[in-house]
């Protein structure tokens, strides 16, 4: 009787217990996690699918206001940002007001291990071989019809992962406006 109530008195874990599950536990997470990381070639295409929607968003945001728009692109700080004309005068400066105004995305950052390059791949079809983002002064402006302007720019933003030279998209637009999304394979190039 003794010995029922000196077993029934003993519950919980020892401390040998515990450390048999946190150990446990590890060996499962270092198993497991390495599948979850998200490869270079998505990272890229990733980013690449967001700023062709930044773009479309732009180009929506013109035709909607019937204002200017502007897609700038900062190459060394791995950021771009939309600015709407929000006083309708013609100029866009890039300021706060100006990039509030859009109501889109604002200024954005690109992922860690992204940036403005073409790592092995060359410039896709039609497009000059120069450079990491072809648009003159490294911006798009749209106007109040959603055509680019000056009347008939076109250009290319190439992103590329900063460890996978063959992790590279091109965004392209138009003189219509039009975004075009190109991925580089490393047997059949662009695509």
């Amino acid at each position: 009787m003794a010995r029922t109530r000196l077993l029934r008195a003993r519950s919980g874990f020892t401390i040998i217990e515990l450390l048999m599950v946190v150990a446990v536990v590890g060996i499962m997470m270092s198993i497991v996690l390495p599948k979850f990381r998200i490869s270079e070639k998505t990272e890229v295409q990733l980013a690449g699918i967001q700023l062709a929607q930044d773009l479309d968003v732009s180009r929506t945001r013109a035709l909607s206001t019937r204002e200017m728009v502007r897609v700038a692109f900062k190459t060394g700080t791995r950021k771009y940002g939309g600015y709407l004309d929000e006083d309708g005068d013609g100029t866009i400066v890039e300021s706060d007001a100006e990039w509030q105004a859009l109501r889109g995305f604002g200024v954005r950052t690109l992922p860690d291990r992204v940036t403005y390059g073409r790592g092995a791949a060359g410039a896709i079809p039609g497009d000059a071989p120069s450079g990491e983002v072809t648009f003159p002064n490294a911006r798009i402006e749209f106007d109040a019809r959603g055509l680019t302007m000056p009347m008939g720019t076109r250009g290319v933003v190439y992103l590329a992962s900063e460890n996978d030279p063959y992790a590279v998209v091109a965004i392209q637009v138009t003189p219509s406006g039009n975004v075009r999304f190109w991925t580089y394979k490393q047997v059949g190039g662009w695509q």
